[in-house]
């Protein structure tokens, strides 16, 4: 009698707790990502494509020795709806599985989406209990729905890990590391301009626009899809700028880089630098930021005025036969400081060109006042455009990372 009262509670609780209301997870479909275009037809408001995993061919089937990557592994249906989650619904009655969106990785909007505002689609994003915080938004330069179908993550077998690597890669600054929880927070903001990394198909013809400064010299500046491939592949760089939710502007992969220098977000990359004594010939370093920059904002006048301090240290990675860099630290210690200054000092002035704060310097103004109604009265972004800004590079090269040469 002891036992088969155990029992009768366990069961209870069982029945207490259980998760009558749970998927199976065989029944499910996770969408790895979102791609909103604009209808085709006029009396419609979105062609919304959904990527999802092939779990099949992800862990390699009853039939399969192991997983896959490449395109078998996702697959994508394209549903014309008002809303992300209608198209969900839609989908539900199309394919046999209830699609989730908790896996959800990245969210595609086209080019003309972004121009019109996405206002609403951020609402949906914001309430919702399944699309993480840390999703990644990007803006296409082609339709989404074309980026999404020339998705093949050839090099990972699960779909999420492919974009964690290609929205994630500590070690090329060419993107923005701005995921949706930010872009939510700061398009209303009176603080700062949200950016977001550009994305496109792969072109086979490039544009060739290389960089004639001493930054970066002679790499090409160029967009997503800018870069010329034989195959048909999607291209992630550079950054789409946005005034509260509308897209107004664009910059390249080397203004990218700028921009995550000046906000503290880049870790390392290869650069290189123009050297008199070796014009022909750039020199390659390792650079890395180990400090943030130091900015501060006075605004005690009409005009604001900024300070900005930038920290950078780098490795040489190659020099020349004639010339060993070595030998010349500091004349190229100071040339390359000079290169970057002079590179920051243009990006910033084409951020004022287009009145676009998008490396948040009002959030530092924004500590000189009480409260948040008398920063509003400021009006910053108004501010902005005329502010003066003192920039400063202390860019030293790490003299454990040198060569020592022999003299003859």
């Amino acid at each position: 009698m002891k036992y088969l009262k155990i029992a009768f509670i366990l069961l209870s609780f069982s029945l207490l707790f259980g998760c009558s209301d749970a998927e199976e997870p065989d029944s499910l479909g996770y969408v790895v990502a979102i791609g909103i275009d604009k209808a085709e037809k006029e009396e419609a408001k979105y062609d919304i494509t959904l990527q999802f995993a092939n779990p099949v061919t992800i862990s390699g089937g009853a039939s399969q020795e192991g997983g896959k990557g490449g395109k078998d592994s996702i697959k994508n249906i394209t549903v014309t709806a008002p809303s992300i989650y209608s198209a969900v619904n839609v989908a539900n009655h199309v394919v046999s599985k209830v699609f989730t969106l908790a896996h959800t990785k990245v969210v595609v909007f086209s080019e003309e989406i972004a121009k019109a505002g996405i206002e609403d689609i951020l609402e949906t994003i914001g309430r919702s209990s399944d699309i993480r915080p840390n999703t990644y938004f990007t803006v296409c330069k082609s339709s989404a729905k074309d980026f999404l179908e020339s998705v093949n993550p050839e090099t990972e077998v699960n779909p999420t890990r492919y974009y964690t690597m290609l929205f994630e890669n500590e070690f090329s600054g060419f993107i923005p590391q701005t995921k949706s929880q930010d872009f939510y927070f700061f398009a209303n903001s009176g603080e700062k301009n949200t950016v977001l990394p550009l994305s496109s198909k792969a072109e086979k013809v490039g544009t060739y626009n290389f960089s004639d400064s001493g930054y970066q010299y002679k790499l090409e500046d160029a967009q997503a899809g800018e870069i010329p491939s034989e195959k048909t592949e999607i291209q992630v760089m550079g950054m789409a700028i946005f005034d509260m939710d509308k897209y107004i502007g664009e910059m390249g992969d080397i203004e990218t880089e700028i921009y995550n220098l000046l906000t503290g977000q880049y870790k390392s990359s290869y650069v290189t630098y123009y050297f008199s004594p070796t014009p022909d010939d750039p020199i390659t370093v390792l650079q890395q930021q180990n400090k943030r920059p130091k900015i501060t904002v006075d605004t005690s006048g009409d005009i604001p005025k900024i300070s900005l301090n930038v920290y950078v240290e780098a490795d040489f990675t190659s020099s020349t036969p004639e010339m060993a860099v070595e030998q010349h630290l500091d004349e190229f210690s100071n040339e390359a400081g000079e290169d970057l200054k002079r590179e920051i000092e243009s990006f910033l002035s084409k951020t004022k060109e287009m009145k676009a704060d998008i490396v948040g310097f009002g959030s530092y103004a924004k500590r000189n006042f009480i409260d948040q109604k008398t920063f509003e009265d400021y009006k910053w972004k108004e501010k902005y455009p005329s502010c003066q800004i003192d920039v400063n590079v202390d860019f030293q090269v790490r003299r454990t990372g040198l060569v020592v040469r022999s003299e003859k």
